[in-house]
């Protein structure tokens, strides 16, 4: 699997993965995501919600943006004990931009640890019990940051420890990406 991720960033770095650009429904394919999930999420106890607005398309490679968004909820359904939440979001804002959020309320991630997170095999939590396959390549948010950009989007994320965990994607609605 680390083969095939690190195999993935060096052909996103390298301008070399094509995407395969359609207009993109985010609400259904946000959907499909959470549907994917749910039984891990009923089987941790942990409440996955998705609330979903009326948004334009968006210009974007379905099998990509589905990686970004499932590796995002993985991560969030990791992080939350049973009990917790993690809810998905879909916005148009006012500037034309769509608008996703995915958010938790697990430990939350200390201040000088978040301008890491999206590097190349770094881990927030690298004494986390478990096998090499539970704790992650520490691969997946520079993948997920590499393809928000390819879409020419935006990631950010903010948290602190005992707070929500949030990740905020922005992306051009399908026009303005055209444009």
């Amino acid at each position: 699997r680390m083969v095939e991720q690190l195999l993935d960033l060096a052909r996103i770095e390298s301008g070399q993965l094509q995407l395969a650009r359609q207009a993109l429904d985010l609400g259904q394919l946000l959907a499909e995501v959470r549907d994917a999930f749910t039984p891990r999420a009923s089987e941790k106890g942990v409440s996955l919600f998705l609330e979903t607005q009326p948004v334009p398309a968006v210009s974007g490679d379905r099998d990509r943006l589905t990686q970004v968004f499932a590796n995002l909820l993985d991560n969030a359904l990791g992080h939350t004990p049973g009990g917790g939440e993690v809810r998905l979001a879909l916005y148009l804002l006012s500037n034309g931009q769509v608008e996703v959020t995915v958010q938790d309320n697990g430990r939350g991630i200390p201040q000088e640890e978040l301008s890491r997170i999206f590097e190349r095999f770094y881990q927030v939590d690298k004494s986390r019990a478990g096998s090499a396959e539970e704790r992650g390549s520490g691969l997946g948010l520079a993948i997920v940051r590499e393809l928000v950009e390819a879409h020419q989007g935006q990631i950010t994320a903010r948290s602190a420890p005992g707070q929500d965990t949030v990740f905020t994607i922005r992306l051009p609605a399908a026009e303005s990406a055209e444009s």
